[in-house]
């Protein structure tokens, strides 16, 4: 948690965004009643052991798994909002520990954000995917590592999951290929959508010479 959130936990506690209750954003509770997301393939969401790209998907795709924590719907999309929109960065703390166990800590792991459009960090005064990224890195104990960056300020709402795809196939780049080579990475962001950007980051890590790509994700619609 920052210092900004630790002092306005104590000077202005805040109140579970779901049932009301004074002291955390979202409490335990409440955390722990959000929609779980079974074993799936991300792309076309048949089930998936170990959250594996499907045969069908693999052609198409750059990352070997994508694992999500919950259902982008009620509480977790309030959370996502309020890190967004409300500038509340405690979020980004529970957000995590909703992740914990999804992130694969028995290999040797490079926990990497995708980083959002730069002019929206900005506007928000950080990067909320890099926050969430810190934060798993916090209580995983895995190494975190920013080497990835946008180029221009590509926007994707609104667009077909093909029209992203075409817009975003230059919108990365990776600032230290040296450290990337024979790396496994697992991206992090807090939402998954078309998976365009995914696929785009994963697309010039590989590139770069990256081994293996996985994700872990907040929430998926």
């Amino acid at each position: 948690m920052s210092l900004f959130d630790t002092l306005t936990s104590k000077i202005a506690p805040y109140d579970c965004l779901a049932c009301g209750a004074e002291g955390q954003l979202l409490c335990a509770p409440c955390a722990g009643k959000m929609t779980p997301v079974p074993e799936r393939c991300y792309g076309c969401r048949e089930l998936s052991q170990g959250w594996l790209i499907c045969p069908a998907c693999r052609p198409a795709s750059r990352l070997r798994s994508v694992r999500i924590g919950t259902t982008y719907t009620g509480s977790s999309k309030t959370l996502i909002w309020k890190l967004k929109l409300s500038g509340a960065r405690a979020a980004a703390r529970i957000m995590a520990q909703h992740l914990v166990s999804l992130t694969i800590t028995d290999d040797v792991i490079i926990i990497m954000p995708v980083p959002t459009a730069t002019s929206r960090a900005r506007r928000r005064g950080y990067d909320q995917a890099k926050l969430l990224a810190r934060e798993l890195s916090r209580q995983t104990r895995l190494p975190y590592r920013d080497y990835l960056a946008r180029r221009g300020q590509t926007h994707q709402h609104g667009l077909t999951r093909r029209e992203r795809l075409t817009q975003l196939s230059a919108a990365f780049r990776v600032t230290n290929p040296k450290a990337i080579k024979g790396a496994n990475i697992m991206l992090v962001d807090d939402v998954v959508t078309t998976g365009a950007t995914l696929e785009a980051a994963a697309e010039v890590l590989r590139a770069a010479g990256a081994a293996r790509i996985d994700a872990v994700v907040f929430a998926q619609p």
